[in-house]
């Protein structure tokens, strides 16, 4: 009130008293005018049909084409609070929640890494090409060591060394289906230059795509649907609530949601195709419950994937000893996980699953929103297995003997089977 006093005052000292309302009543009308069109421009912008916001400029340093008619047709938009551009200096992770129109569903969308992660690794694409490090990626990209793969028509282990976890340990079975799998998601009987590229950028930045595609929902693997690409953003199925908005529900739900995590660490771990799933970042807010009330995995950066089949025909030294995870404090991050990559490469059972579920979800010291208990805090009084259940969650966090955990997950399951079943 104090500042339209002040326009009043000199708006009245500027004209005479019988000009001074008219004019500050068009003022008023001025202002009105310039708010309701950025306001109408805010709510009816698309900035999914913007190609800069999309990064479609950065193709083939990108992670695919696939969707960008999509895209530039306005048949996805930014939902919620993701339309709120000023918002994005806050969301440092990139990751934004949309509407498919097509389909009518929502949708997530993630460009896979922080803004400085990706200005990253556009430098090093710049400097493995020779070139200066504001250099133009897409046309530099096909000039760096990721232009081997151009000139096979597979995946090679030379091609994919030190890139990220999912190979992390690369076997040619596993790069082979990464190879069709990411073919059938593309169009065309063959990949490619641009598209083995972004192949390759995906591996290099984040691979949780590759994951949803190699080990997809449609299978029965705990993980959500993948749409596609364009530019730097990628699509996915949005699942729901993430597991921390569970962590003071109904004991009977948590018992639920808590049988169905060390399943899917079982599942993960032993399964028909033989490929282990080693999860090396466990928080409630990467796991999240659908509309089914089915829990899902929804960040699939860092997960290892080892190749049992190949570990047994190797053969080498110690390849059938049971490798069991030890769990070193790291007080800088009470919610770390302890593991040797190098280890989970070489042998063809591991616990480390069974460790990571219950030291970040289950165990006494497992916290969301700085609250401890873990998903299964205080258990009923009355409840007749709560000091076993408690007893086998502390085991299987830290066990007591060597290998105990494997013998306290199964247990553990068979004991939430049992609950559950009871309620």
């Amino acid at each position: 009130m104090a500042y339209w006093r002040r326009i009043c005052a000199r708006l009245c000292m500027a004209f005479s008293t019988k000009n001074c309302l008219r004019v500050f009543i068009v003022l008023v009308l001025v202002t009105a005018a310039s708010v309701y069109y950025n306001l109408f421009f805010f709510f009816t912008t698309n900035y999914l049909e913007n190609r800069d916001f999309v990064g479609v400029d950065k193709c083939p340093a990108c992670y695919g084409t696939v969707m960008c008619h999509e895209f530039s047709h306005g048949h996805l938009s930014l939902s919620s609070y993701s339309r709120m551009r000023f918002l994005d200096i806050v969301n440092v992770k990139n990751v934004f929640f949309g509407w498919h129109n097509e389909k009518n569903v929502d949708i997530i969308l993630k460009r896979l890494a922080h803004d400085q992660e990706l200005a990253s690794f556009d430098a090093s694409v710049c400097k493995n090409a020779g070139a200066r490090r504001d250099c133009d990626v897409a046309r530099s990209i096909s000039q760096t060591k990721f232009s081997r793969v151009l000139e096979t028509r597979s995946l090679e282990v030379a091609h994919v060394e030190d890139l990220s976890d999912v190979v992390r340990c690369p076997s040619q079975r596993l790069l082979e289906r990464i190879w069709m799998m990411y073919k059938d998601h593309v169009p065309g009987n063959s990949l490619s230059n641009d598209q083995k590229m972004m192949l390759m950028t995906m591996l290099a930045v984040n691979p949780e795509p590759i994951i949803y595609m190699i080990f997809p929902k449609s299978e029965g693997w705990p993980f959500p649907q993948y749409y596609g690409a364009c530019g730097r953003l990628i699509v996915e199925e949005y699942v729901g609530k993430t597991l921390g908005s569970y962590f003071n529900a109904d004991w009977s739900k948590r018992l639920d949601l808590a049988y169905q995590v060390m399943k899917i660490a079982e599942q993960l771990t032993n399964n028909e195709l033989e490929y282990a799933l080693y999860l090396t970042d466990v928080s409630f807010d990467n796991f999240a419950v659908n509309k089914d009330g089915r829990v899902l995995i929804i960040d699939a950066e860092n997960i290892i994937v080892v190749d049992k089949r190949k570990i047994k025909t190797d053969a080498k030294p110690s390849w059938n000893e049971r490798h069991q995870s030890f769990h070193d404090e790291c007080k800088s991050h009470p919610g770390c996980l302890s593991f040797s990559s190098e280890l989970l490469c070489k042998r063809h059972s591991s616990d480390h699953n069974y460790y990571a579920m219950c030291h970040g979800l289950l165990a006494q010291n497992s916290e969301w929103a700085g609250t401890k208990g873990g998903l299964l805090h205080d258990p009923p009084a009355n409840l007749p297995e709560r000091e076993r259940l408690i007893g086998l969650i502390a085991e299987c966090e830290k066990p007591s003997q060597r290998n105990g955990r494997y013998d306290a997950m199964q247990q553990l399951l068979q004991l939430l089977s049992h609950l559950t079943d009871g309620m």
